[in-house]
């Protein structure tokens, strides 16, 4: 079996959990002091409606996703400003299975149409665990500090010291699949739409191509049902051989993803590639400069 190209699966995983973001964030209403479900609910009527997964026999499994990403990325456009959340995240880099990362995350949109005009694309991420991670804090914002990002070490050793990183650098790509560049809503869904319709070419038939919906599954005890994307066979052109997408049923949000690669025996089990989950998401807080300082990775400052 040929190796999966990691680098260029990674545009895949980074895009399929900001999609997962997408959709769970069309349920999350700016917060309001009010917890209940229907304060957290927002007007739906021009949602992007989801691919009907029962009707894809006649057709390329993948164009009915296809079609919606792109409805769904012009959506996100329209009203997503700002969002927070905790990522759980675990990567294979360079062959090897990494520890789980904690994460909280700050993220601003650049300008579009829900923003006003001028403002960058803005990222800041401040590491919980595990320990030799430990109180690492990363800052970037699109065209300053001449595109590098800020980056403070953490972890159990020289904890204090501050460096600024190429985003796309080898040290910067040693510690994660994804750049700290490509976080944003608009981008990811971009790189998504891109992945799938190299996959739908490749696969240009259907039949190594399979889109399932799957009831009855859970996540932390609460009810999901998984969206399932398979390719069976490792074909010139494709980046992986499963992805799953778990959304709550009771919240009507994506809380995880997951992507394999191919089995190497016909019976050991499809190898990790990525996985990431999502939790305590909100969008639309009104975040500002403030939250994307210097002072926050210098140490001066907190949130």
């Amino acid at each position: 079996m040929t190796n999966l190209p990691y680098r260029r699966t990674v545009q895949f995983s980074a895009a399929f959990a900001a999609w997962m973001l997408g959709v769970a964030s069309l349920y999350a209403a700016p917060p309001t002091g009010d917890d209940s479900p229907t304060s957290q609910q927002v007007r739906t009527s021009n949602r992007p409606v989801s691919p009907d997964l029962s009707a894809l026999d006649a057709d390329h499994p993948l164009l009915p996703v296809i079609t919606y990403a792109r409805k769904e990325q012009e959506y996100l456009r329209r009203t997503v400003r700002d969002f927070t959340c905790r990522l759980v995240k675990r990567e294979r880099i360079n062959g090897i299975l990494q520890d789980h990362q904690y994460i909280d995350m700050w993220v601003r949109e650049a300008s579009h149409a829900a923003q006003p005009a001028g403002i960058p694309f803005s990222i800041y991420m401040r590491f919980l665990a595990p320990r030799k991670v430990a109180g690492r804090r990363v800052l970037y914002v699109d065209s300053r500090n001449n595109g590098r990002m800020l980056v403070r070490n953490g972890g159990k050793h020289f904890d204090y010291v501050v460096v600024d990183l190429d985003p796309y650098g080898e040290t910067a790509m040693d510690e994660s699949l994804v750049p700290v560049t490509q976080c944003g809503f608009n981008q990811i869904l971009a790189q998504m739409i891109a992945v799938l319709e190299r996959h739908a070419a490749a696969d240009a038939p259907g039949g190594n191509t399979r889109v399932e919906q799957i009831t009855g599954a859970k996540l932390n005890s609460r009810p999901c049902h998984v969206i399932r994307i398979t390719h069976a066979d490792n074909a010139p052109g494709l980046e992986f051989h499963q992805a799953n997408v778990f959304v709550d049923d009771e919240l009507h949000i994506p809380v995880r993803v997951d992507y394999s690669s191919w089995p190497r025996h016909s019976d050991s089990s499809p190898p990790l590639i990525a996985e990431y989950t999502y939790t305590n998401l909100r969008i639309n807080l009104g975040l500002v400069d403030s939250h994307f300082s210097p002072g926050l990775v210098r140490g001066r400052a907190t949130q």
